[in-house]
């Protein structure tokens, strides 16, 4: 009878809790019939009293830009008036007008920094069209990187997107400029900082050594800068042309401050310590210059052989059909007078390497391209006819550098275009790894020659070649 009365009170008190559970989720569903009842009510009284609508959002994400663009008509408005003023002052009144230009100078650099707030206010409640705006990126998160790891707001200004004006696609079809900087210089911030450190209109420093020291080592290309280059204290008018050609340019010329020697006379001398290594007879116009590509300079008097080709020989090959050209070595400029000679335009293509190489090319007429090795040609496809290189290209390179140089040289050299390899010397161990480089760009060889260099004991020797880029159909 225990056993009995005791499952009879179990049964009832799994009865109650199944009865209190049904309670339960009638009362759960009172409540939310109860709720879907009066939401409407409360949103719609929300929406009509408190006014958070879509029509308010749009008039405050108006607000800024509209308070913003009233700023920026004031500033262009006085800034117009200031320059007015200034070319309206007399000539006795150069203080004022130099008052006013910096006064113009500054409201203008108040009217960039406006113009980027409000280029960079972002729409409340997400509605960043970021990523439609600049159709060549998913997202700004690169480019907040980028500005987030530079201190110096010049960097910062620069490798920002700059969106168009008008919000449209202007005539290259792009939405933006997109402003680009070396990736090796974010492993020389200090020294980009450096370099970016200037007040804006003003005068830069004398550092074109820093530039270029950032240049060789991947820094490139360099941010542009808003300051005056320095320039030489006295600058003469240049020599005519058919004088320039073979005739030292004047000192006055050049800053020389940032050089060991202090004059072309100096740098023609035969003598050493002039702070460089590569080319030191190359300032030697009359002696060592003179000769260059119309006589043969022998290495070896005895054996008659050299490394050497002359510049009738080469363009002989291809009678009339040399036009263009690039000399990507260290000189200053000699190969492209004696290609002119020809009719034959060359571009010269150097860094200054412990000489002024790029302004001696432009005071004899010429035209210099400041240009490193690590840098992709700033020509396209399949336009040049010859392309010319000497004592910069040699046995210090690492092959797989070298294999991108040719084929970014390949890039640019037409269908029956020339590459001239003037003298490339490394160690004898090392040609054949060089050959099989060259070798592998398949052109038809005209001239192909290797020469002992005497003055190593036999373990250098010197290349030189002349290659004809092929046609390639398919």
């Amino acid at each position: 009878m225990r056993r009995h009365n005791l499952c009879l009170r179990c049964g009832l008190k799994r009865c109650v809790y199944a009865f209190m559970f049904v309670l339960s989720n009638l009362a759960i569903l009172l409540s939310i019939s109860t709720l879907n009842k009066f939401y409407p009510e409360i949103t719609n009284f929300s929406q009509s009293n408190l006014g958070f609508n879509q029509n308010n959002y749009e008039s405050l994400e108006n607000t800024p830009n509209k308070i913003l663009g009233t700023i920026i008509e004031k500033l262009v408005e006085e800034i117009e008036n200031l320059h007015d003023k200034s070319k309206s002052s007399r000539k006795d009144q150069l203080q004022l007008k130099n008052e006013m230009l910096k006064q113009a100078s500054f409201l203008t650099e108040i009217l960039s920094l406006t113009s980027s707030l409000r280029n960079h206010l972002k729409p409340p409640f997400g509605n960043d069209n970021a990523s439609s705006r600049y159709s060549l990126s998913k997202n700004n998160k690169p480019y907040d990187e980028i500005l987030d790891y530079f201190l110096i707001e010049e960097i910062r200004k620069y490798v920002r997107v700059k969106p168009n004006r008008l919000g449209k696609q202007n005539f290259m079809g792009a939405n933006g400029t997109f402003t680009s900087i070396g990736h090796a210089c974010f492993s020389m911030k200090q020294e980009l900082e450096e370099y970016m450190d200037y007040d804006v209109g003003d005068i830069c420093k004398d550092d074109w050594k820093l530039a270029q020291k950032l240049m060789v080592h991947g820094c490139d290309p360099l941010p542009r800068r808003r300051c005056f280059s320095v320039a030489p204290k006295l600058y003469t008018k240049p020599y005519p042309i058919n004088e320039s050609i073979w005739k030292l340019p004047d000192d006055q010329n050049v800053r020389w401050s940032q050089y060991r020697c202090k004059n072309f006379t100096c740098l023609a001398r035969n003598s050493t310590g002039k702070g460089f290594f590569k080319c030191t007879d190359c300032f030697n116009l009359t002696h060592h210059e003179l000769p260059r590509w119309i006589e043969p300079s022998y290495a070896d008097p005895k054996s008659n052989s050299t490394s050497d080709f002359l510049v009738r020989d080469i363009l002989g090959l291809k009678p009339g059909e040399i036009r263009i050209g690039l000399d990507f070595s260290v000189g200053t400029g000699t190969f492209a007078v004696r290609m002119r000679e020809y009719n034959i335009t060359i571009i010269s293509a150097t860094i200054n390497l412990g000489a002024p190489f790029n302004e001696m090319i432009a005071l004899r007429g010429l035209v210099p391209l400041y240009l490193t090795v690590n840098q992709r040609l700033p020509f396209f496809d399949n336009t040049l006819d010859i392309i010319h290189t000497t004592r910069f290209l040699d046995g210090w390179i690492d092959i797989v550098l070298l294999d991108f140089v040719l084929y970014d040289w390949d890039r640019v050299l037409r269908p029956g275009g020339l590459l001239w390899i003037d003298s490339f010397f490394c160690l004898k161990e090392d040609l054949h790894d060089y050959l099989e480089v060259f070798d592998m760009l398949r052109y038809k060889r005209h001239k192909w020659i290797v020469v002992p260099k005497i003055d190593k004991d036999g373990n250098e020797v010197y290349f030189s070649a002349v290659l004809e880029k092929p046609s390639r159909p398919f």
